[in-house]
């Protein structure tokens, strides 16, 4: 039998997809340090594509801000230096700003609650990530922000009277909290200590782990236990990388994936747990939240969202209104607090 151009293309394609010289190797950048739950989670998918793939597939993973912070990776994948990154909202504000609706303050209140929303907005949210060309591989996340204070906040009013720092690159966010009514002051975590040393900031809105980390815990020693919102990262590879990879493995990869973040979750809540732990230990002053506290929040945020503003210019009305129906549908269904 005769081959034509044609044929001979395609079975020298298909040669070296089945040969086990044919390797690709996708490079994924991280600001999360070496050996922290992210970068452990990380290994561990590379591990299991290189096995599912025998050899063929496999990540390899730039820990600890290497190849730069979220801004310069997306501009590395992009240009094809990287074929992905670990990115929190700052990162995912760059690609879409709808990506950043489930850590707006209280559209999203509980771990369950979260994982419902998530799983309900995936196919909108892989469309945007598609017109983008990015390719979402998987959500975790990595605490609760919550308050910390060097007076004690429990109402809204108390948070507005007082100067909230908050991270410089989160523009979206920062408008947010600025339209409704906070006195915001651009600060990031190098100068934490010594913005509320001097009182250019009285406040902060972190994860308890983060303020363990930075220990503001020793000046902003008030924290009011309730969640405003979860710390979110996300697994993204451009377009073009997911497409190199052959489409056999894409279903078992993103399965990895799946387990992987779930065991990423555990850790990650544990590793909060113990820094929550170590704040009390310190001195930490907790206010729990009441249901007073709750309707508070609640009654600014829901009015504060009614409003054209960011959402319905920056932030797209159709997605907000779609994330925040699929929270009410859960709490319909199992009660705001569970």
């Amino acid at each position: 039998m005769k081959l034509t151009g044609k044929k001979v293309y395609f079975l020298a394609l298909l040669l070296l997809m089945i040969s086990p010289l044919f390797s690709l190797t996708i490079k994924v950048g991280s600001v999360a340090p070496r050996n922290s739950p992210w970068d452990k989670a990380l290994t561990a998918i590379s591990g299991r594509w290189s096995e599912i793939s025998g050899g063929r597939v496999s990540l390899k993973i730039y820990p600890g801000g290497i190849a730069g912070a979220e801004g310069d990776m997306l501009r590395k994948v992009k240009l094809g230096a990287l074929d992905g990154a670990v990115l929190s909202s700052m990162g995912l504000n760059k690609i879409s700003p709808d990506l950043l609706i489930l850590t707006m303050p209280l559209v999203i209140k509980t771990k369950p609650e979260l994982d419902y929303v998530m799983d309900k907005i995936e196919p909108t949210y892989e469309k945007i990530m598609q017109k983008k060309k990015f390719k979402l591989i998987g959500w975790a996340m990595a605490g609760w922000m919550k308050i910390f204070s060097r007076n004690p906040v429990r109402y809204p009013k108390d948070l507005m009277n007082q100067k909230l720092g908050f991270t410089s690159g989160e523009e979206v966010l920062t408008q947010l909290l600025k339209d409704m009514g906070f006195r915001v002051i651009p600060s990031d975590s190098i100068d934490w200590l010594s913005s509320l040393q001097s009182g250019r900031v009285d406040a902060l809105l972190i994860s308890p782990l983060i303020a363990a980390a930075y220990q503001v815990f020793t000046l902003a020693d008030n924290m009011l236990d309730y969640p405003i919102s979860p710390l979110l990262g996300a697994i993204v590879l451009s377009d073009r990388a997911w497409r190199k990879i052959p489409a056999q493995y894409h279903d078992e990869f993103l399965s990895v994936v799946a387990e992987e973040v779930k065991k990423l979750d555990l850790a990650s809540q544990e590793l909060e747990g113990k820094a929550f732990q170590l704040l009390l230990d310190h001195g930490l002053n907790v206010t729990e939240a009441t249901p007073e506290i709750d309707a508070a929040w609640t009654t600014l945020i829901e009015k504060f969202y009614k409003k054209e503003g960011i959402i319905g210019t920056v932030i797209s009305r159709d997605v907000f209104d779609e994330a925040t129906g699929y929270a009410k549908e859960y709490r319909k269904q199992h009660g705001s607090g569970n």
